[in-house]
């Protein structure tokens, strides 16, 4: 192998490991950031202070304007 080939080779490997360096630590940060999202202490995860039934909270804040506006859906299928 000529001698510009072998400095070559050597060239490519260092260009190669430092690549990998760089994605290395790119996916470290990504890790680190997902955790971060995930261990999310915000009031919504702790405490449910949000219905999770729309009719029944439909019931309780509009009663009889969302009867009257609901009772015929069925009619038009």
């Amino acid at each position: 192998m000529s001698l510009f080939a072998a400095e070559l080779k050597k060239e490519l490997i260092k260009f190669r490991k430092a690549e990998q360096r760089k994605q290395a630590a790119f996916m470290k940060k990504q890790a680190r950031q997902a955790k971060v999202k995930r261990e999310d202490k915000s009031m919504l995860r702790s405490e449910e202070m949000h219905y999770t039934d729309a009719s029944k909270y439909a019931k309780k804040y509009y009663g009889e304007t969302f009867y009257e506006t609901t009772r015929f859906d069925n009619d038009w299928d």
